[in-house]
C-alpha cells in the first residue's frame, strides 16, 4: 500500500514452472509437499510527476538570469544524465524458489501449511521521496536484492467443532546485495541493509468459541479474540528509522440467529501507538520525517 507509480499502468508478469515440477502426496488425507520455481517481471516506466518539479527547480535556480530577457538555461552532460535518471526507471526482474507442504492431520481436525522461499531481484523498484526536486514521490531502481524466509500456518477445531482457531507466522530477511547512490558528492553504499517497508516478522492469532443457545444449529453466541503483529520495519534505505515490532489485540462477540448475526467488536484494545508509514524529505533544506499513525482503539458493531 505504500508504493505508488506515476505511470498509467503497471503490469507484473510471472512465468511459473509449478506445473512442471512434481507434487508428492504423502497420505490419504490429501497431504502433500511441493516445489515451485518462477520468473517474475515488472515493467519499467517514467516518473511523470517529476517533470514539473524539475522545471520548477530550474526556474528557481536561474531566476536572476531570466529577469533580463531571453535566457538559455545552461546544462552539462551531467545535468542531462541526472534528469534522465530521475524521470525513468528500469524493469524489475526476479527469480523465485519455494519449497513447502500442506498437511491434513488428525482426520482433518488440524491443517498445517509450511513454506520456505528464496528470491533474487534485479533492478528492484523502490518508491522514494524526491529530495532534490521537491516533495514528490518517484520510482528508482535499487540494483540487486535478495529475500528469504519461511511461513507457517495452522488452523483447526476442537470441542465438538465449537472452538475454531488459527495461527500464522512468517519471517522475512530482505536485503540489498548491490545498491549505492551519490549524496553531495559522497558515495553511499546500502549493501547489506534491509529493504524498506518489509516487516521482518508477521504474526496472527485467532480463536472463536461458539455457545449454542437452543437446539437449532443456527442459534448461538460467538465470542472470540484475535491478535495481529508485525515488525521490525525500516522506512529508508539507510535503515536510520524504523517501526519496532508491535501487536494489536482485538475482541469480538456476536449473536447468531438464523441467517442474521449481530456482532460487536473492539480493535486495538490496548490502544497501541504505531506508525503505518513514514518517510523523510530534505526539500526544505533540512531533513524532516513525516509519519502516519495507526488507528487507535476502535469500537463498533456489524449486522450481517
Amino acid at each position: 500500500p505504500f508504493f505508488f507509480n506515476d505511470t498509467a499502468t503497471t503490469e507484473i508478469y510471472t512465468l511459473s514452472l509449478h506445473d512442471a515440477l512434481p507434487i508428492y502426496t504423502v497420505d490419504r488425507q490429501g497431504s502433500n509437499v511441493y516445489a515451485t520455481v518462477s520468473k517474475g517481471y515488472r515493467a519499467g516506466g517514467y516518473n511523470i510527476q517529476m517533470f514539473s518539479d524539475i522545471l520548477q527547480s530550474e526556474l528557481t535556480a536561474n531566476a536572476s538570469g531570466a529577469m533580463g530577457g531571453d535566457y538559455d538555461v545552461p546544462h552539462t552532460d551531467a545535468d542531462y544524465e541526472r534528469v534522465n535518471k530521475t524521470i525513468t526507471y528500469k524493469p524489475e526482474e526476479s527469480w523465485n524458489y519455494e519449497l513447502g507442504a500442506h498437511l491434513n492431520l488428525f482426520s482433518g481436525m488440524l491443517h498445517a501449511d509450511f513454506a520456505a522461499y528464496y528470491m533474487t531481484i534485479r533492478n528492484q523498484q523502490l518508491s522514494v521521496m524526491a529530495g532534490d526536486y521537491g516533495f514528490g514521490r518517484m520510482m528508482v531502481n535499487a540494483g540487486r536484492s535478495r529475500s528469504f524466509g519461511f511461513e507457517a500456518a495452522l488452523r483447526g477445531s476442537a470441542v465438538d467443532n465449537r472452538l475454531s482457531w488459527a495461527a500464522t507466522y512468517a519471517f522475512t530477511r530482505a536485503t540489498f546485495t548491490e545498491y549505492s547512490e551519490t549524496d553531495d558528492g559522497n558515495r553511499v553504499d546500502y549493501k547489506g541493509n534491509s529493504i524498506p517497508f518489509v516487516p521482518a516478522h508477521t504474526l496472527s492469532l485467532r480463536a472463536d468459541m461458539r455457545f449454542p443457545i437452543s437446539r437449532a444449529a443456527a442459534r448461538a453466541i460467538v465470542v472470540g479474540a484475535d491478535l495481529t503483529a508485525q515488525g521490525r520495519t525500516y522506512w529508508d534505505e539507510a535503515n536510520t528509522a524504523s517501526q519496532p515490532f508491535y501487536a494489536l489485540l482485538g475482541l469480538h462477540a456476536g449473536v447468531q440467529c438464523g441467517n442474521a448475526t449481530l456482532r460487536l467488536w473492539c480493535r486495538n484494545v490496548t490502544n497501541t501507538r504505531y506508525a503505518t508509514f513514514a518517510f523523510s524529505s530534505s526539500a526544505s533544506g533540512s531533513e524532516l520525517w513525516f509519519a502516519q499513525r495507526g488507528n487507535p482503539i476502535q469500537i463498533g458493531r456489524a449486522h450481517v
